[in-house]
């Protein structure tokens, strides 16, 4: 015991002092070095991210991802085009401004850049020189000379009500952000507009959201009375939708008139309406007629045999269906004859199913199929097509009807998983050779919450308050007691 208490009161030898020198030594550089990967790391990560976009988007819904309409527009996108948000980078809506990093990430040719017009007075009198008027949180898209502007509340769907004290109040319930810059892009980026004329006078029926559907896709929108508004002449087609009342001769010459001229015309067709003698006739002439039948289907409908989910038909409209997973609906569908007849050429975009029965419109009054009802299928949409000399080149103009008003009510153009939408806007771009069918649906706002039972509350709790934290204490007593017996 003596001989150990006397090496015990050893002086420590000096080569022990730098050995645990040198040991410190290389765990302060071992931390120091884990410090600067770990910063250099997220440097890279972060500048990755600036650059590719590599962002993950966990709100519900997905509401700032990029659909791949707009990424197939920006690939392809071939002019430097710039987006300025009207506002300090610091003050800037932060849905927006998410909006635009990923679109800057997806093409080198999209330049995003912040300005404040308080800050910068002079800015917005440039442009207001030119007629446009700037305002805060807006987005200016610009190609060369070719610009537009997006005011804040175009880029939001909004929804008013009246508070308990009487006031107006509003909440936002969608963000539209990338219909409006996907079309904004494609506006300025496409030399000259196409315009489409919804025409008015005969008590139509023309939602608002077939006309955004429409507008959206980089068209411009308009509505005309035939014989009182002049047809502008950047008008390429014209659109009856649910006329209930009949056109007159003077309106049919003009109709004729813009037809002769090269226009397209498409219609559809209300079928509760009885007849319009003047448009069927002029319909027939170009070899389509509406047939006094409703068309049922037994099983391919969408929950009531009046609501048929027609077939394709083989026309270059439905190509872009022929890569997609998607369906129609058409409710209260009557049939379509189609004929070859004054240098016509007829085409079915749409048919039922064999399955198919039909009903007299006049004396139907039951849904259930009868013996002497008419056997599908029956052809539900058709175009007609016809050649015209124009600057001394080959054109081709087109009619198109569909005797159904319901496939394009709000209700079917809205719902993602149907393609309405993109049906109407596909036989738009085929009628004016119109490259971009843009169909960007509105990213919901409204947050649903999540339910979480009692018991499912105990359980959290029991594990994140109570088995985590005792868990985390019995590994830590255990290194304790392990490295004072070592």
């Amino acid at each position: 015991m003596a001989h150990q208490r006397r090496a015990n009161g050893k002086k420590i030898p000096e080569r022990v002092h730098k050995q645990r020198r040198r040991e410190r030594a290389m765990q302060l550089a071992f931390v120091v070095l884990s410090i600067a990967v770990a910063i250099g790391v997220y440097s890279v990560v972060s500048a990755a991210v600036d650059r590719f976009g590599w962002r993950v988007d966990l709100t519900e819904g997905r509401i700032f991802q990029i659909t791949d309409t707009t990424t197939s527009i920006l690939e392809e996108l071939d002019q430097d085009v710039t987006i300025t948000y009207c506002n300090s980078r610091a003050d800037a809506d932060t849905n927006i401004a998410e909006v635009l990093e990923r679109y800057a990430a997806a093409s080198d040719h999209v330049t995003v850049e912040y300005v404040d017009l308080t800050a910068n007075p002079s800015f917005a009198q440039t442009y207001a020189q030119r007629g446009v008027t700037l305002s805060d949180d807006g987005v200016l898209v610009t190609c060369g000379e070719t610009l537009r502007f997006i005011s804040w509340s175009e880029l939001y769907e909004i929804s008013t009500y009246a508070s308990a004290d009487g006031g107006q109040q509003y909440q936002l319930t969608g963000l539209r952000a990338e219909t409006q810059l996907t079309s904004a892009i494609v506006d300025v980026t496409t030399a000259g507009t196409t315009g489409v004329a919804f025409v008015a006078g005969h008590s139509e029926d023309v939602p608002q959201a077939l006309e955004d559907l429409v507008r959206n896709s980089n068209y411009e929108t308009s509505r005309v009375v035939l014989g009182v508004d002049e047809i502008d002449e950047d008008v390429k087609t014209l659109v009856i939708a649910g006329a209930k009342r009949d056109l007159s001769e003077r309106e049919l010459e003009i109709l004729d008139a813009f037809m002769a001229a090269g226009g397209n015309l498409m219609v559809f067709r209300d079928p509760t309406v009885e007849s319009l003698p003047n448009l069927d006739g002029y319909l027939q002439e170009w070899g389509l007629t509406v047939e006094d039948r409703i068309v049922l289907e037994p099983s391919q409908q969408m929950d009531s045999p009046l609501n048929i989910i027609p077939l394709f038909g083989v026309s270059m409209i439905n190509t872009y269906f022929s890569e997609q997973s998607t369906y129609l609906v058409m409710p209260e569908s009557r049939q379509i004859s189609i004929s070859q007849v004054n240098g016509c050429l007829t085409n079915e975009v749409l048919r039922s199913t064999s399955s198919s029965y039909g009903k007299d419109f006049q004396e139907m009054d039951s849904l259930e199929r009868a013996a002497d009802d008419a056997s599908g299928p029956f052809t539900v949409a058709a175009t007609s097509e016809r050649t015209y000399e124009a600057e001394g080149e080959s054109r081709t103009q087109y009619v198109f009807l569909a005797a159904c008003t319901g496939m394009y009510q709000p209700s079917y153009l809205e719902t993602d998983s149907l393609g309405n939408a993109d049906f109407v806007l596909q036989v738009l771009s085929y009628m004016n050779d119109h490259s971009v069918a843009l169909n960007i649906p509105t990213k919901d706002l409204s947050a649903s919450d999540i339910s979480i039972s009692w018991a499912s509350t105990v359980a959290f709790a029991a594990v994140f308050v109570v088995v985590l934290p005792l868990g985390l204490l019995a590994v830590g007593v255990a290194v304790f007691l392990k490295r004072r017996h070592s």
